[in-house]
């Protein structure tokens, strides 16, 4: 049972520890971090007393991930600063919506994950984090070290969580695909534990980094 709540703790944990740091991240778009745990949080539960009770919960999943990939999205955009790069992230909020809804009407239904979609927000996540990185290496904007920029272990948690979460996805339907489903699910738990403890790990130092770097950071709006 620890083992199937692990990542609730894990989320749990990171959430606390961005409402004991609100003063230093309250003038930074982290923030909105608090709001976006809390629900995490209470989708995981949700999700995992749905399981408990043999209820189908991928409809809860299908909804919530689209509105996690829209919120990552509005966080690039507060933290990019190339007009080209927020106008990309700007026009993939909308265009991905319409694409998870076509998804689920034509082509995998409400009563499956809609994997085609998530694969695709997970694509375009690594591609912002790409352009985070791209804009960290040029000269001009260069004010700090980037292990001491906050958002630099925001990227890095999810560049490395969406292409792990490719990989694993790939691999479980190989491994489905070649009847060794029960082992595969085994995999892909110890796998995708190891991959939200980093993501919710590079939060929480982020959290902590926020102190004496404010002016890194977009203030909210």
């Amino acid at each position: 049972m620890f083992q199937a709540t692990l990542h609730i703790y894990i989320q749990a944990i990171s959430l606390l520890i961005a409402i004991f740091l609100y003063r230093r991240i309250k003038s930074t778009s982290l923030v909105y971090f608090i709001p976006f745990l809390s629900i995490t949080v209470l989708v995981e539960i949700i999700g995992y007393w749905c399981i408990v009770k043999g209820i189908k919960n991928y409809w809860i999943y299908n909804i919530f991930t689209t509105l996690e990939f829209c919120f990552y999205s509005y966080i690039f955009y507060q933290n990019l600063r190339k007009k080209l790069f927020k106008q990309i992230v700007a026009w993939f909020v909308p265009l991905y919506t319409i694409a998870v809804a076509a998804n689920l009407i034509f082509l995998q239904g409400t009563q499956s994950f809609h994997t085609y979609t998530f694969l695709l927000g997970s694509f375009f996540i690594v591609v912002f984090c790409c352009f985070f990185f791209f804009e960290t290496i040029q000269p001009e904007t260069i004010s700090l070290k980037l292990s001491q920029q906050p958002f630099f272990w925001v990227c890095t948690g999810l560049l490395v969580y969406y292409l792990g979460s490719v990989i694993i996805n790939a691999l479980f339907e190989y491994l489905r695909s070649n009847d060794l489903q029960q082992e595969g699910k085994k995999i892909y738990g110890t796998i995708n534990r190891s991959l939200i403890l980093i993501l919710y790990t590079s939060f929480s130092v982020s959290f902590f980094l926020c102190r004496n770097n404010r002016k890194t950071y977009s203030s909210p709006s």
